[in-house]
């Protein structure tokens, strides 16, 4: 029979609910079928630990004597964007002017790791608020609050990256060998809970989800939001298709689950696991929680050509990419995940954990996620006010 996120939240704070991670789901449904799993388990987890460029920390401090308007302020050499008298934020791939490898997102892991950061800001010519500036260290515990917001926290499916040209290039997938003689991609394919509600039928703004060991919300649809992406014959979109938004505190973060990354010639990144419980509230629900790699498909790109519409070397599956060799254009590639699977196993593995010790809830989602919408791109309109 199918169930509310009510009962199961009921289930969980009686010791009673069945939860299984995303990996222990497949193996049930395939040895039982559909129609037992649905009857018998009640969530499944599933996670992500994938690299993000698409990121904020906005922090709030508090005010100081004499007081002070930002004007400018930087935060260990970073420029950071002002938006209150004393609350700045900091982007995540924002680098600092002496190292450029040391960026926004190592700051957001400095802060998680409970280090020292240096604050240096200049005061507006305002009269009722005269400091003209001010200096000093600070931590996480001298924070009102410190958030980070993933503008594209989670992605439903990525893309293969390959070089075809004479030349290697050092790509935002990392470096790419010239002539096809590597690729790599950035999922965590059946473990991703995009792959596992592809429709997004439990997931909203206002999902709770885990973020590095801390709570977070889901906002809404995130940034190149794309539901329009074609399809395969599972209904699993074949490259970048639905993302997710999300805010979440970091005063709980663990230090294992977030890192500042950078890869060379292309600038700073952010590595964060996420993890989102499904509730098996029907049939239809527990059907896509049958999915699994042989049945995801993704693209394979060719980076050779620095356009927005790059050539189409074909597509595989994840099954084939998990091999570490890909066929392209009939030559054996070597591919490599810029992503942890091994990762994703664990924080699923956790978040289990967390809901059988009734340390984690579901929440019903406030307001679906937009699968209609279209993707927009940015073309030049100069002409047009010639």
């Amino acid at each position: 029979m199918p169930q509310t996120i009510d009962e199961i939240n009921n289930k969980i704070k009686t010791n009673k609910a069945q939860v299984l991670t995303a990996s222990e789901a497949k193996i049930l449904i395939k040895e039982k079928g559909i129609k037992h799993f649905s009857e018998n388990i009640d969530i499944v987890t599933c996670a992500t630990f994938e690299i993000n460029t698409n990121a904020f920390l906005y922090l709030s401090f508090g005010q100081t004597d004499p007081l002070i308007y930002f004007m400018d302020a930087s935060i260990n050499d970073i420029p950071a964007c002002i938006t209150g008298p004393t609350d700045v934020i900091i982007s995540s791939v924002s680098s600092s002017k002496n190292n450029i490898e040391y960026s926004g997102s190592s700051i957001v892991e400095d802060l998680v790791c409970k280090k020292d950061l240096h604050l240096k800001a200049a005061g507006r010519n305002l009269e009722v608020f005269p400091a003209k500036e001010f200096e000093t260290w600070f931590n996480l515990k001298d924070l009102n609050y410190a958030r980070l917001f993933l503008n594209q926290a989670i992605n439903q499916n990525s893309i293969v990256a390959a070089n075809s040209g004479d030349k290697d290039i050092n790509s935002n997938m990392g470096t790419l060998i010239a002539k096809l003689e590597n690729s790599t991609f950035n999922s965590s394919s059946y473990l991703n809970p995009l792959i596992n509600d592809p429709a997004c039928k439990t997931i909203g703004t206002g999902t709770n989800i885990w973020v590095a060991g801390s709570r977070g919300v889901i906002l809404g649809h995130g940034s190149n939001h794309n539901p329009s992406q074609h399809k395969n014959k599972h209904n699993i979109p074949v490259g970048p298709s639905t993302t997710l938004s999300l805010f979440v505190d970091i005063e709980n973060m663990h230090p294992k689950w977030i890192r500042g990354g950078f890869i060379k010639s292309f600038g700073p990144v952010l590595y964060v696991g996420i993890g989102i419980p499904i509730p098996v509230l029907n049939d239809e629900i527990a059907e896509h929680l049958a999915i699994t790699d042989d049945m995801i498909n993704t693209t394979i790109i060719d980076f050779s050509i620095p356009r927005r519409s790059k050539p189409i070397l074909g597509q595989c599956t994840y099954n084939e990419l998990r091999t570490s060799t890909v066929l392209i254009n009939n030559k054996p590639t070597l591919t490599a995940s810029l992503s942890s699977m091994a990762y994703a196993f664990e924080i699923c593995k956790t978040l289990k954990e967390e809901i059988l010790n009734r340390n984690f809830l579901l929440a019903e989602p406030s307001i679906p996620i937009n699968m209609n919408g279209e993707f927009k791109k940015l073309d030049s309109r100069l002409s047009e006010f010639v």
